[in-house]
């Protein structure tokens, strides 16, 4: 079950992307709805942020908050991912899950029974292996567009993550970049439905020396007007 949704907020959440849409875990039991709004604040405009709940109110640790903008939400990604929130770090990643949403919620006798439903479209599985979504694969908008990329823990500290791009980047133009600094094996940057870069993305090493030589080398770095974020994807 989530927070009860405003039904004057329906048709403007429904309307918008899930490039807007950030996903929030490993949240503190005792922060709020309210709280996660707050924290969040601090990298654009939240028009409404969630934390899930079981079926006594207790929450589940996780959530979903909502940009004004695909940049603000990418800003989010970039600048709060491992922030402190209450006693524990969060994550902050993009919402892979393309949820139905707002399905049910017209008219305010059904208001209970909507938000309910809602609540099922998108936190079902989400405590439960969540980023197991790289694995998987990026299944993007509607069609499946780019199978994502394939990986495991004997990965780990050769994946970097990248973020804070220009959307729209080509992942060709990241490879480019990121080679300079060692031995690229792919670049995965998830795509919309129109098959444009999130503004963010993936690369993998061949060495873990290398990953950290361009973490270092890149990081903060300008890249097109915008601050590059570059650190090891621990997600893995």
């Amino acid at each position: 079950s989530t927070p009860p949704i405003c039904q004057e907020l329906v048709p403007a959440l429904a309307k918008m992307s899930i490039d807007s849409r950030v996903y929030v875990g490993n949240i503190d039991w005792k922060v709020t709805s309210e709280d996660l709004k707050e924290h969040m604040k601090s990298a654009g405009d939240v028009v409404r942020a969630e934390i899930f709940t079981d079926g006594t109110g207790r929450s589940k640790g996780v959530g979903l908050v909502y940009f004004d903008s695909p940049e603000d939400a990418n800003a989010a990604i970039a600048k709060l991912n491992d922030s402190m929130l209450g006693e524990r770090m969060i994550f902050v990643r993009e919402d892979r899950k393309e949820g139905k949403g707002f399905k049910g919620e017209k008219g305010e006798g059904k208001g209970k029974k909507g938000d309910k439903g809602y609540g099922k479209s998108y936190d079902k599985g989400y405590d439960k292996g969540y980023d197991k979504g790289y694995e998987k694969g990026e299944k993007g908008k509607g069609k499946g567009k780019g199978k994502g990329m394939r990986v495991g823990p004997g990965d780990r500290g050769r994946l970097v993550y990248v973020g804070n791009l220009p959307s729209g980047t080509p992942w060709q133009k990241v490879k480019d970049l990121f080679r300079k600094h060692g031995s690229v094996i792919r670049v995965e940057m998830p795509t919309d439905v129109n098959g444009e870069s999130r503004g963010h993305g993936q690369v993998l090493f061949e060495t873990e020396e290398d990953a950290q030589s361009a973490i270092q080398a890149l990081n903060q770095t300008d890249f097109e007007g915008r601050s590059m974020v570059v650190r090891l994807d621990n997600y893995v």
